[in-house]
């Protein structure tokens, strides 16, 4: 079986850039069907939209802060007009917030849980009758901050919690809703390779320091955690729910 490109209707958030972008770019191919979210980056969105339908994929692009509960249930219901059966969701938005103890606000933590948290129990509430019908797959793109209490010399109280908080929302769903045949899974990255115009590359003595605490020795590349995505989107995962796969090159082992 190919599973290079998908067959069906997938919806992605935070797709603009990062993995979600190669995510898309990764599954787009003839009778796909897209929906593409971003907060703000139109014009990197564009530029992945194209790609896809470069590929023959059809593809809506929507706009939405996910971080507001009003705006998140505005982009839900468009999704779901556009395409009431989904055969996968991909919730990839997300930052990490960098701020310890000393320096993170309540806003900043609360603003992070909405988006990981809050944004994905509204995605899986709303959506497993879609999912439900196609025995469709989710996917919460979780971080390795969630996992690891110390990176260097920062804590990151908000990341740490609000990933952590979305692994639960993901094993709680999964559980829940396997006897109906939809699979819910968490992707785990650890240090991912930035692109986009949006992203300043690492300079040479910051990129030595993250490779030395990576057993590989190097970043993932989008690409990567892509292609295990596509993996779990397709028919072949239909025995896999309730997991947390880390892809990190060993980072969690160190």
């Amino acid at each position: 079986m190919n599973i290079m490109a998908l067959t069906g209707n997938f919806l992605i958030t935070g797709a603009a850039s990062g993995i979600g972008a190669a995510i898309a770019k990764q599954i787009a191919g003839p009778n796909c069907r897209l929906i593409l979210q971003t907060k703000s980056n139109l014009s990197g969105l564009q530029a992945i939209a194209d790609l896809c339908r470069a590929k023959n994929a059809e593809v809506f692009t929507l706009q939405g802060d996910l971080t507001e509960r009003a705006e998140t249930q505005q982009f839900i219901d468009r999704a779901l007009q556009i395409s009431p059966e989904l055969d996968g969701i991909v919730a990839a938005a997300g930052y990490p917030d960098w701020g310890d103890f000393d320096s993170l606000t309540v806003d900043g933590l609360m603003q992070s849980i909405h988006l990981m948290q809050q944004s994905t129990f509204m995605l899986l509430q709303q959506c497993t009758k879609s999912l439900q019908s196609t025995q469709g797959s989710f996917i919460g793109i979780s971080s390795f901050l969630a996992h690891k209490m110390k990176v260097g010399n920062n804590i990151t109280p908000a990341a740490a919690s609000a990933k952590a908080g979305l692994e639960a929302l993901i094993k709680s769903y999964a559980v829940q809703h396997a006897a109906v045949g939809i699979r819910c899974n968490a992707i785990v990255p650890g240090y991912i390779k930035k692109d986009g115009d949006n992203h300043t590359p690492l300079n040479a003595d910051a990129l030595a320091k993250i490779s030395a605490r990576i057993p590989t020795g190097r970043l993932g590349l989008p690409e990567e955690v892509a292609s295990l995505a596509q993996f779990l989107l397709s028919s072949r995962s239909r025995y896999i729910t309730g997991q947390l796969l880390h892809i990190d090159g060993g980072l969690l082992l160190a």
